[in-house]
Parts: C-alpha cells; structure tokens; sequence
C-alpha cells in the first residue's frame, strides 16, 4: 500500500552523459521508477545532437562551461519560465531533489521554494578540494563560485571556518547555502555527513550510499568469477574523467615506474591529448590503452578481466567506480583515506599517500605477491551486493516522506505524510 510520489530532479548533468554522478542519478531514477514512482529530470543539454527522453525538461545553458567541463546554466527568469510551465504541464510535483549545488541545482531549490514543494538536497562535491589542488586559478574560481551562488541563494552569517584556509572557505560557501536552502540534506558518506556539520550546516543530514542500477549488474554478472592473473604482467584498470583531480597522468606515471604491469584507462575529457603524449613519450604503447568514453555496462565487462582498480583520485566523497569495483569483486588501491568507510576492511590496499611513488611500491608489491589480490577478492565477494541500489532506495523514500511532513516556516505542513512504497 501507498501512494506514488512524482519527484523533480535537478541536476546540472544530462542523464546521457558519462560520469559516476551520471551512472548514481540514473540508478535513482531506475530504482524510484521501478517502484511505482515517476521522475522528472531537469538539466542543461547534452553536448552533440543527443535527444531527451520525455521525463526530461532541459534547459537553457550558457554557450561557456565552467572550468570543469560543466555547462553553465543560470537561474535566469527564462528558467524560471521553463520550469514553471513544466511544473504546471507535468504536476502535480510532490517533491523536489537537487543533485548539485551549481545552475541547475539553484533552479531546482528555488523552484521548490515558489511552489510551495519541499526540497532534499544531495551533497558529495568536495569543492573545495577540487577548487584548491587542481583550478588553474584557485582563488578567483572559489570567489566567483560565491559570488554568484551568493546571489540567487543567499547565506546569512559567517558559517565556522574549520580551519580552512581562504580558498576553502569561499568554496564551503555556496555549499553550505545551498544545504541551508533545503529541508533534508543527504550525503553517501559519514565522514562527508560530520564535514558539512562541522561547517555550520544544521538542517537534517542523512547518509545513502549511491547505488548500482540492479538490473544492469544481474547483465553484466554471470559466468564464473575472474581469478586473479597469476602469469602475465599486473593487470590494473583506471577508469573515470581525464580530468585534473582525477589524476589519470598520475596513473600513467605509476604504469610506467611498474614494469610488470599493465594499464587500461577508460574515460575521456579536457587531459585526453595530454593522456595519449604521456603515452606516446614514455613510449608505453605496449603495456598502457587509452579506450576513451565508454558505458557503465562496458567499464564494468572490464572489471572483470583485471587484477585491480587503480583509484589516484584524492578528492571524492565515495567514488562510483569504487563501488562498481566492489560489486564486480576488482580488488582497489587507493590513497585517500577517507575511502576507507566504503572499502570493506580487507577489502583493498591503501597507498601510504598520494605520490605516484607510494602508488608505485604498493603495486610492484602486488606484481610479486598475488595471493594477496586472491584474500581480497574472497573478501569482496561478501559484500558483492552491498552497491546494488535496490539496498539505498528505501533510505531515499524514507527522507522523501520525513520532507513532505516538515512544516515550513509558517508551521504549514508543505505535503502529507506518505507511505512511499510499490502501489499495490
């Protein structure tokens, strides 16, 4: 018994894009979709001549992109229109989730706020990080990102600095507001959960893990599992975005310091030329691929034909891939420690930092001891199902109906409390 809801979702990437925030939103939409639910995505167009579904309400963006990579969508009066003719072609709305904290996910937040819809906002950007070590120019993106976020979505009072430099703190800026803006925050780690109250964020914070469409694991599973290679040259895989916080030179870098290794990338973006000259000049033709953009579907296929998972990334609050390695039982390693909350104890080896060096030893470690990669896949293989979105989709119903029975600010329930499960 209960009601179907009808979510907006506000992102400010296409669903036919590559990315782990893609593959996560996709995932949610399936598992809300699957229960009886009905999603609406609204996002700025997908590059090329790529077509919208119809549960898809693009608008507007900018001919610039951000610094990122992103598309620049303003929360102008002509998104204003846009998105309130599809509220009224389309609604009723029940509830609104932004995925992001930039154009698109401003829009959504306000839009909630017009209509008199409840807002969850989900947060796993850590921009200040990424702003910090990898902007060309760190402090000029950090002010205008606040800037511009100060405008549509004011923050009152100075939020505690945690001792964060003056880069960091303009980037936890338009984060924080942006979770102050909303009734229910929801991030996919602890650790990022105890980070946004620690900077002055106090609305509701729940914790979900994103997830893994079901129904495309139960494809790409099947036949027996993948022993580690025992014979030829370390088989590693690094798939992600060719982007500078991602690190895949460093990758690179590691392969060539690890004679008896091969490496796959999977992925592509603004360091794609830079990745393929790394090749060519370390002359790593032989041990080291580029593929380029390729589905979920195909990068998974892939986990299953390699020894491990190559993660440089410094700067994710849980990572997609980490959890597609998860449940497609690929051994990680890995130099953040914060990924130690969702790598299984056992479940993977942590370099000693950051260096390519650390990256290095902990690889030609591996080279010469593969039994370790044996009791880390039969680690893994007990928590194969854990990413399987059918797991989290409850938690995100359940925060979905904890926001439809807050009151606003005038102690008016904004909906009604609801069973949110399949219609029967």
């Amino acid at each position: 018994m209960g009601d179907s809801v009808h979510v907006a979702i506000f992102t400010d990437f296409h669903p036919a894009t590559l990315g782990g925030v893609q593959t996560a939103m996709r995932s949610l939409c399936g598992g809300l979709r699957r229960l009886g639910h009905r999603v609406t995505v609204f996002c700025p167009p997908a590059p090329g001549s790529v077509t919208s579904d119809a549960d898809t309400v693009v608008l507007a963006a900018l001919p610039v992109a951000m610094s990122n990579g992103l598309p620049v969508v303003l929360p102008t009066r002509a998104t204003r229109r846009t998105i309130d003719a599809a509220f009224a072609e389309r609604g009723p709305i029940d509830i609104v989730h932004a995925l992001t904290t930039y154009g698109c996910g401003i829009s959504g937040a306000r839009a909630a706020r017009r209509h008199g819809i409840p807002v969850v906002q989900t947060m796993q950007s850590r921009d200040d990080t990424v702003i910090a070590q990898y902007s060309p120019a760190p402090y000029l993106s950090a002010l205008t990102m606040r800037w511009v976020h100060g405008w549509f979505v004011p923050l009152r009072g100075r939020p505690p600095s945690v001792g964060d430099g003056r880069i960091a703190r303009l980037a936890w800026r338009p984060l924080i507001a942006q979770a102050q803006a909303a009734d229910r925050v929801i991030v996919p780690t602890r650790h990022f959960a105890r980070r946004v109250a620690a900077h002055g964020v106090d609305r509701p914070i729940h914790v979900v893990s994103n997830g893994i469409d079901d129904e495309l694991l139960d494809r790409v599973r099947g036949g027996d599992d993948e022993a580690t290679n025992t014979e030829t040259p370390l088989r590693a895989l690094w798939c992600g975005r060719l982007s500078p916080e991602k690190r895949p030179l460093e990758a690179i870098e590691v392969a060539r310091l690890v004679e008896d290794c091969t490496l796959d990338v999977y992925g592509g973006g603004p360091l794609a030329d830079r990745a393929r000259s790394a090749v060519t000049e370390a002359d790593l033709g032989g041990r080291v691929r580029l593929h380029g953009e390729v589905g979920q579907a195909d990068c998974l296929r892939a986990m299953r034909d390699h020894d491990l998972l190559l993660l440089t990334s410094d700067c994710d609050t849980q990572g997609m891939v980490l959890l597609e390695a998860m449940a497609m039982g690929l051994p990680v390693v890995y130099c953040d420690p914060e990924l130690s909350e969702t790598v299984p104890a056992e479940g993977g080896v942590r370099a000693p930092d950051r260096s390519v060096e650390s990256f290095a030893a902990v690889l030609k470690d591996l080279a010469r001891n593969r039994i370790r990669l044996q009791a880390v896949r039969r680690t893994l293989a007990e928590h194969a199902d854990e990413p399987r979105q059918s797991r989290h989709i409850a938690a995100i119903l359940s925060v979905y109906a904890e926001a439809l029975a807050t009151p606003d600010a005038s102690g008016r329930v904004v909906g009604s409390p609801r069973c949110l499960g399949r219609n029967r």
